[in-house]
């Protein structure tokens, strides 16, 4: 972890937020599963537990999101005032995570589009925490598109959903 995330966290890390989780919440169309305005206090709980370190992120999803700034007028904001909750690979518990996932769906390796999975589960795994993702556990498991809770099952990583999530951190949200 990096001495600046450090100053930031008031608690350890607990979670690991995929992409799509952020974009849900902020993208603002009605193809979203949350919308941060119709879905305000379940936002807040997610917002507060970045501010505190207890949601975290690897620098790939930074990343994945940064074009979206053309499309999502807050997202400049959000990712410049939460700059903090993103981290580097940094580990090598996070690197024999990668090369066993790898070795057994080689797909995370060979493109780009996979690269923000792949530091999700790789920084959950490292950090014993619990991945937060939209995708749903696909009943035929693929070797070419994997799903994030398929893959995380398979190497005994803690993962959710959007509403498992917020049923785990129930007691945060406002009557």
């Amino acid at each position: 972890m990096t001495t600046q995330a450090a100053l930031f966290e008031t608690e350890p890390p607990r979670y690991c937020i995929d992409t799509n989780v952020v974009l849900s919440f902020l993208k603002g169309t009605d193809d979203e599963h949350y919308g941060a305005d119709v879905f305000a206090p379940q936002w807040a709980v997610i917002e507060n537990l970045i501010a505190s370190g207890v949601i975290v992120a690897p620098r790939q999803v930074e990343h994945e999101l940064t074009p979206w700034q053309k499309t999502v007028p807050t997202m400049h904001a959000w990712l410049k005032k939460r700059h903090h909750m993103f981290r580097d690979v940094e580990t090598e518990a996070q690197l024999l995570a990668a090369k066993r996932i790898v070795g057994k769906y080689p797909v995370y390796g060979e493109t780009l589009n996979f690269l923000g999975d792949l530091e999700v589960m790789t920084l959950a795994d490292a950090l014993g925490i619990t991945v937060i993702s939209l995708e749903s556990e696909s009943p035929f498991p693929s070797q070419k598109r994997p799903k994030i809770p398929n893959v995380c099952k398979e190497f005994g990583i803690d993962c959710v959903s959007v509403t498992g999530f917020l049923r785990r951190e129930s007691g945060r949200l406002s009557p």
